[in-house]
């Protein structure tokens, strides 16, 4: 079975090690209650499985559950990034928008622009753009290792991330209180990195990422109703001046660009919103509730 999310916590050990969560356990009581309807699993089995997939701390003992389960019914697409949406939307902007708002801020003015001037300059932009953004995405994938002897003392701030890192953990199932109590006790006294290390050595990374809301969305669509505001006024103001021209340019740049974002931050909360309840509704796990 593969561990959602993963890949960077991964690296080195397997995908087993790591801590299951309720989600984790929910899809596997979800694909035993399938092998059920189709007859694959008697009722007794299907029983028995659960308090076992209920009592499972690793994706490895999950795994264990469902391993003479046929494929097409354990297979399960990767799971989706929280702020897929709003990236997506923000590397659109990036790629179309932006370039373009920059070529036109530099347009030269006067009767000798051309169509071949606009065109020249409008590629020129954004191929510099583009080849920024390819940079940036090869080099955010490098991993630099960092020998223990560069890495600097352990501090508070340090320990406090394992701490929530901990709480997180516990929250999602993957660690029972007992658990999370005793690490904790244990990040408080680490006096080295690997010793805080080995602590979330077996959770999946990023469980402290902050993720999409409401909030986000609403926030967004002020921005965007805010701008086209702003925008409004000016035009029906008529002012001469320098300044009301570079706030008219800001406000239609960002009318151009903040609604996009918006509508991603609004899908991001709305699946994220969906997600979490259906983690509510499944943890915790009691014996027989099926």
């Amino acid at each position: 079975m593969t561990a959602p999310g993963d890949e960077t916590a991964a690296e080195g050990r397997g995908r087993g090690e790591l801590r299951a969560s309720h989600a984790d356990r929910e899809k596997v009581i979800g694909t035993l209650k399938t092998a059920y309807v189709q007859g694959r699993l008697t009722e007794d089995e299907l029983g028995a499985r659960v308090d076992r997939v209920c009592t499972s701390r690793t994706y490895a003992e999950l795994a264990e559950v469902i391993a003479d389960i046929p494929a097409a019914l354990t297979a399960a697409g990767p799971p989706r990034a929280p702020w897929r949406a709003t990236k997506m939307a923000w590397r659109f902007e990036y790629a179309v928008f932006l370039p373009g708002i920059v070529a036109v801020i530099l347009l030269p003015g006067g009767p000798e622009t051309t169509l071949r001037t606009l065109v020249t300059l409008a590629a020129v932009v954004y191929l510099v753009f583009w080849i920024l953004g390819l940079f940036v995405m090869v080099s955010s994938r490098r991993v630099q290792p960092v020998s223990e002897q560069q890495l600097p003392p352990v501090c508070s701030v340090d320990r406090e991330q394992v701490v929530q890192t901990l709480g997180a953990a516990l929250a999602q199932g993957r660690l029972t209180e007992d658990e999370h109590d005793i690490r904790a006790a244990q990040a408080s006294a680490a006096r080295s990195r690997a010793e805080l290390a080995a602590l979330t050595a077996d959770l999946p990374a990023d469980l402290t990422a902050r993720l999409p809301t409401a909030r986000d969305a609403w926030a967004g669509a002020c921005v965007s109703v805010g701008a086209a505001g702003v925008l409004a006024a000016l035009l029906l103001w008529h002012p001469d001046d320098f300044l009301a021209f570079v706030t008219a340019l800001s406000a239609a740049a960002t009318v151009l660009l903040a609604p996009p974002i918006t509508v991603g931050l609004i899908v991001d909360a709305r699946h994220q919103k969906k997600r979490s309840g259906r983690q509510l509704s499944s943890a915790p796990f009691p014996h027989g509730s099926l």
